[in-house]
């Protein structure tokens, strides 16, 4: 019975606490994390005055804060306090969302309303982005070790605004690469590709990476940036022959004329998975496609040559060739992609 009698008393306890809790942080101000703490337990069924009226006077002055905040910002018509008001904006549905589960009654009674913010975040964001990519983009541009480093704030509150923006991969690029002296490349495949097809795709010339730069292909795992060629497909189609065959005639004589056309073509796709500083952490996947095409035409003629227009007359000195083996296209899809390697650093 003794322990039975220290069950209410425990509730007791730890209902006082709680409200104790919420109470210290709505006194300092936290209302976001009044919301986070209550407004999960009012969705479950929590109907308690004191809990719905903390979690509404912290909506309501946290809501007022930022869109006070938000147009004196606006008021001073500067580019860069957008990333600002786009992440209070963000705050703001934030909260709007936390509170939809809320009963009706409990709504009502704290005088909720649907923020519609969709709009305003989509334009917020937009000229967030715009700012973060045109001032990442000017102090890369700088020649300063200095800018070069205080770029990465503006690049990593980018990759906060978001992710999937189109200028986001470049500038990481651009950043690593003046950052260091040598890029190690790494490489992978579940393929049988020939001998030297690792050695043709990382085969740099001085001028083909960015200025000051050199690449190296290491078998182990890379410590400095780098990128890694991930090969995840080969196709090699088989030798094509199209043929199409026609008559010319002239004073009197005919000729038959067939235009061959000889068509093969290996692609090579996969990844390039570009990592940071520290050679660990990626910052982005590009995918890539190499392809090596075989084509050679040729005419020939059966029947009288001199039927023949000036045109098949020019086109009989083409001759067939030996198709390229496999192995040698694929050296040669090495080599393209070699090319897109050095174009992708190069951006």
């Amino acid at each position: 019975m003794k322990n039975l009698r220290l069950i209410p008393a425990l509730l007791l306890a730890t209902i006082i606490t709680a409200c104790n809790t919420t109470k210290k942080l709505y006194e300092a101000h936290e209302y976001d994390q009044v919301i986070q703490r209550v407004a999960p337990k009012i969705c479950a069924g929590d109907n308690s005055a004191k809990q719905i009226n903390y979690v509404a006077a912290s909506y309501h002055k946290a809501n007022q804060a930022d869109h006070e905040r938000i147009q004196a910002l606006k008021a001073t018509g500067q580019p860069d306090v957008w990333p600002e008001i786009y992440q209070r904006y963000c705050s703001m549905k934030g909260r709007n969302d936390a509170l939809k589960c809320f009963p009706t009654k409990v709504k009502n009674g704290m005088n909720y309303v649907p923020l519609g913010l969709d709009d305003d975040l989509l334009a917020a964001r937009n000229k967030a982005e715009g700012y973060l990519v045109a001032k990442a983009a000017q102090l890369l541009g700088s020649g300063s070790e200095a800018d070069v480093a205080e770029a990465g704030r503006y690049i990593d509150q980018l990759k906060h605004t978001n992710r999937e923006n189109a200028h986001l991969l470049d500038l990481q690029k651009r950043q690593v690469l003046l950052m260091t002296e040598q890029v190690e490349f790494g490489f992978s495949s579940d393929f049988d590709l020939p001998v030297g097809f690792k050695d043709a795709a990382f085969a740099f010339d001085a001028e083909e990476l960015p200025k000051g730069i050199h690449g190296v292909y290491v078998t182990e795992r890379p410590k400095k940036p780098f990128a890694a060629v991930m090969v995840s497909q080969v196709v090699i189609s088989p030798t094509r022959l199209d043929e199409v065959s026609f008559k010319e005639s002239k004073g009197g004589k005919t000729v038959e004329v067939t235009d061959h056309s000889q068509n093969k073509k290996v692609t090579v796709s996969g990844f390039i998975n570009y990592f940071g500083l520290d050679g660990k952490q990626r910052i982005g996947t590009v995918p890539f496609e190499a392809t090596s095409t075989f084509k050679n035409d040729y005419t020939t003629i059966r029947g009288d040559r001199e039927a023949c227009s000036a045109e098949t007359l020019n086109r009989l000195n083409t001759k067939p060739v030996p198709v390229p083996t496999d192995e040698s296209m694929l050296l040669d899809a090495a080599k393209k992609l070699n090319d897109l390697l050095a174009t992708e650093l190069r951006k």
